[in-house]
């Protein structure tokens, strides 16, 4: 299980070298406490959804893919851009990530430039690679080298699509701002293709032959990464991994982390060291709730009735 004694203390020099996520406002006398704090973004396009939230300070930033616009009610591009573009006033000038649905180099970065035309606060986001699983003709290197003429041209983008701390680093090296860790299909996956006779995230790392005679090792990522602890454990010390290695480097790059499936991970990746949190509206909606907060409303509800004319 994820440990808070495995948390890097270095972790808050990284922090702090960075800028301010609330910074201090022009005539306000208090500062705001969580100045430094990691940012909340919503994972959805719905409109009624981020409104309130956004209102509410609670959300900094949306990003979007086009499952998610499609779930917004788009049916077509001219929906979609639509849906887009009123995402990005609504938030402005806080981000709004857009992903590309472009595939090869040249279009893509022609789509990023569109887009990042809608607003200033557009972030473009670029799958880090799995291009020749779509088809076997594309550039493995395609995602990195849009990353790297996105950031020769000053446009922000986030790689999405990460899924070991190798891939994290080479986007930042490229010129990522963001980098996205999407925690939980990596314990979908492991959950789905573990040999359960071997230890916990083997289907992720397992070498029990140097020579790899059988041809069955895997080294998609470190071994404390997949097998450090339970499965569900995977995404947060992905987080950690990722963050320990940009404390080293004095990397800036942003980490973003996403794919959660339950709010106790919110909790373990802010413990690991992430940057942002970016939300599903689902979730959202539930981190205030405990079954302890309500018994204690219900209570307070009933013993303040006593003050009542």
């Amino acid at each position: 299980m994820f440990s808070i004694i495995q948390t890097k203390a270095n972790t808050h020099s990284r922090r702090i070298r960075q800028s301010e996520t609330r910074p201090a406002v022009e005539g306000k006398k208090l500062s705001h406490p969580s100045n430094r704090g990691p940012l909340v973004f919503a994972d959805t396009a719905v409109i009624d959804d981020i409104r309130p939230l956004y209102k509410a300070g609670i959300i900094s930033g949306v990003t979007t893919n086009p499952s998610l616009i499609k779930k917004a009610g788009a049916t077509n591009w001219a929906e979609a851009v639509d849906i887009a573009k009123e995402l990005i006033k609504l938030v402005t000038p806080n981000p709004v990530l857009l992903e590309l649905t472009e595939l090869t180099e040249d279009a893509m970065i022609k789509q990023a430039v569109e887009f990042s035309a809608w607003g200033g606060n557009v972030v473009i986001k670029v799958p880090v690679g799995g291009y020749q699983a779509v088809d076997q003709s594309y550039d493995t290197y395609t995602g990195l080298k849009v990353i790297r003429s996105l950031w020769a041209k000053d446009i922000k983008c986030a790689a999405t699509l990460v899924f070991n701390s190798t891939q994290a680093l080479w986007a930042a090296n490229a010129g990522a701002m963001f980098v996205a860790p999407f925690l939980g299909r990596l314990g979908d996956y492991a959950y789905a293709n573990d040999n359960p006779e071997k230890q916990p995230g083997n289907s992720l790392y397992c070498i029990e032959d140097h020579k790899n005679a059988n041809n069955d090792q895997n080294v998609f990522n470190t071994e404390y990464v997949a097998c450090g602890g339970a499965r569900k454990d995977i995404g947060p010390r992905l987080i950690q991994e990722i963050s320990a290695i940009f404390t080293n480097y004095d990397i800036n790059t942003q980490i973003l982390a996403a794919s959660f499936r339950n709010f106790a991970q919110l909790s373990e990746c802010a413990l690991a060291g992430v940057d942002i949190l970016t939300i599903p509206a689902n979730i959202l909606n539930d981190v205030c709730d405990h079954p302890l907060t309500s018994l204690g409303m219900e209570s307070f509800f009933e013993d303040s009735k006593v003050f009542v004319d």
